[in-house]
């Protein structure tokens, strides 16, 4: 089974430090059991925040479907996501609230945070207590911090801490096999549910 990755940047900045972070997780990925990956950069290519017309598929929503099959090739999801005044950013909240069971329901999740010193877990904390609530995304109960990131990761994405590399080695392989186990739940009747398709 060939499994695919997608890691979503939601910095809001082009050419980010959490994009040198999805590269070096990209590196990881491809030698820790998966076959390809996209990432999406939100800071190069930022979403139209949510709105009632999202569905309507015309104006800024045209590029919509695209996304959603972008996003529905993938077996397992990564955000990145920097810690902005101690919350996850806008663009991290935006595309969970985009996203539907049908685009990331029943998928393995992992959450990386970013910080320039020695935080990181707020927006970890944030996003498990909601941004999974309505697209069913199943994060895994490892996560990944990037602390003090400008000497963790360089300008090539490469890691200059071997317990950190080692550490994560171990969440890309793990994601990889939640990704496995996982995939025979959306192919169970129902799933996608339309009759619950909101959590409680």
């Amino acid at each position: 089974m060939n499994l695919h990755l997608m890691i979503i940047v939601a910095s809001q900045r082009p050419e980010s430090a959490s994009l040198r972070c999805a590269r070096f997780l990209e590196r990881q990925a491809l030698s820790s059991g998966f076959a390809d990956c996209d990432i999406l950069d939100l800071g190069k290519t930022p979403l139209p925040l949510w709105d009632t017309d999202l569905d309507s598929h015309v104006g800024h929503w045209s590029d919509m479907p695209d996304l959603r099959q972008r996003v529905q090739a993938a077996h397992a999801v990564i955000l990145v996501t920097p810690e902005w005044h101690g919350m996850a950013t806008p663009a991290a909240k935006n595309f969970l609230m985009l996203c539907t069971q049908h685009e990331l329901g029943h998928k393995a999740g992992l959450l990386a945070g970013v910080s320039a010193a020695d935080n990181g877990v707020y927006p970890i904390a944030e996003l498990r207590m909601s941004g999974t609530k309505n697209n069913h995304l199943c994060l895994i109960p490892e996560q990944l911090i990037f602390r003090q990131v400008d000497s963790l990761i360089d300008a090539d994405s490469l890691c200059h801490d071997e317990p950190f590399e080692a550490r994560s080695r171990y969440t890309m392989s793990l994601l990889a096999h939640y990704a496995r186990a996982l995939t025979p739940i959306r192919d169970l009747p129902g799933v996608p549910s339309r009759s619950f398709a909101f959590g409680m």
